[in-house]
């Protein structure tokens, strides 16, 4: 595809779609900082911003940039007939659901979203989420050494979300497929028409899903997410279908992905820096400080994306109507001029100011859920295997540069 700029540094940019920042992003997001905070890419056909006060700006500018349609820009490098195959997928992302709108759309959507999601209604969830982390660790555990992973990791929020949904227990395994495969086609940095296609498949397959679900609890209302969905009320207005399917999609692979990133993420730290979990077995009242310095040092979803929907200058650059930005929320959040040792993961730092859920209108609404499933499991770990150990060489990422979290993580009990 023919690009409008010249990239300024095709080498540093060639790291941006390399296997080195599926491994450690972080020194290249310094270059990035340093030498090109404001950087035209050709692999990604975007501007990449990477210093923290230039990407909490950018998150929080409801005005020059854009939410709705900004995945449109994502099958750009696809050809005529690749956009073709995958017409459905383009339909759903040219849809708007609470991610993907600005005001007016956006309040609304984001007022019957909370309806759902009360802080009454997260608290709520604490008894069950720990149910669930003792009896995914009452079978790890049977095992000397186990993947956290696919043990504890994976598994937990994706079958919350499918429960709070009211999907069967048999069903949960397609919860996390859908995800895994919807989230693929966004997540490495290079879009490709095998992945449009794989994504496409559990989307479609999904929505069917979803949509007898709907029509069950339309009938027969229960005390489920779904319920509340369909049932939730604004000034008078409802969801439409298109809406309440996009949401769902939204809430399932938001949900899932980002806190297992989150769980995995926290562990790795903590036990890779074996000081921290000691200091954090003598003293509990440091969880909630260790989750919130993981969210900063490693975040979940390392970059977000916009549209550009009004031409305007952003620290003297250019920037035209339809082009996408980059923010690395990754990057920002390891920036000198912001933290101090911004390279030191430290429980103890005090007061932590971090991008991981976002920023402005679009601050992330799952934000308490995710630290509340991270509390309450690492609660148990602490108190039902305080000597584990981390296996250091097993530690395979995953190969998707939008998130950051181990794919596979074996830990074992401590001798």
């Amino acid at each position: 595809m023919n690009s409008p700029h010249a990239c300024p540094d095709p080498q540093l940019d060639a790291l941006l779609v390399s296997d080195e920042i599926m491994e450690d992003p972080y020194p290249i997001y310094e270059r990035l900082r340093e030498e090109q905070p404001v950087f035209w890419s050709d692999a990604w056909q975007a501007w990449v911003i990477s210093r923290y006060d230039d990407v909490e700006a950018s998150l929080k500018d409801k005005d020059n940039l854009s939410n709705e349609n900004r995945q449109a820009l994502l099958f750009s490098a696809l050809t005529e007939a690749e956009r073709a195959e995958v017409a459905p997928l383009r339909h759903y992302y040219a849809q708007k659901d609470v991610i993907g709108s600005d005001p007016p759309d956006h309040s609304r959507m984001r007022a019957l979203v909370q309806k759902a999601f009360t802080p009454k209604t997260v608290a709520g969830l604490g008894p069950r989420i720990e149910a669930l982390a003792h009896e995914l660790l009452d079978h790890a555990l049977q095992s000397r050494r186990f993947d956290f992973i696919a043990e504890v990791a994976h598994p937990l929020p994706v079958i919350l979300i499918a429960e709070m949904m009211g999907a069967p227990v048999k069903d949960r395994h397609l919860f996390k497929r859908w995800s895994a495969d919807i989230l693929a086609f966004q997540g490495t940095g290079v879009t490709t028409a095998d992945a449009a296609r794989i994504s496409q498949a559990s989307l479609l397959e999904m929505f069917d899903y979803m949509n007898e679900l709907i029509d069950s609890r339309r009938v027969e209302p229960r005390d489920d997410l779904i319920t509340a969905l369909a049932n939730a009320e604004e000034e008078g207005q409802r969801f439409s279908r298109d809406e309440l399917l996009a949401t769902c999609n939204t809430i399932l692979t938001a949900g899932h992905e980002t806190t297992t990133n989150l769980l995995g993420n926290l562990l790795h730290l903590l036990l890779r820096h074996r000081d921290q979990w000691t200091a954090l077995v003598r003293d509990p009242n440091l969880i909630t400080p260790a989750i919130e310095e993981a969210l900063r040092y490693d975040a979940p979803k390392q970059r977000n994306f916009r549209r550009v929907k009004r031409a305007h200058e952003f620290l003297g650059v250019p920037f035209a109507e339809d082009e996408m930005v980059f923010q690395l929320i990754g990057s920002a959040q390891r920036d000198p001029r912001h933290y101090d040792q911004p390279d030191v993961f430290n429980i103890q730092r005090g007061k932590i100011e971090h991008l991981a859920f976002g920023a402005g209108i679009h601050f992330c609404l799952g934000a308490p859920l995710a630290r509340l499933e991270a509390r309450k499991v690492l609660e148990i770990m602490l108190a039902r295997c305080p000597d584990v150990e981390l296996e250091p060489e097993t530690v395979k990422w995953q190969p998707r540069v939008q998130f950051r979290g181990p794919g596979e993580m074996w830990i074992r009990r401590g001798a």
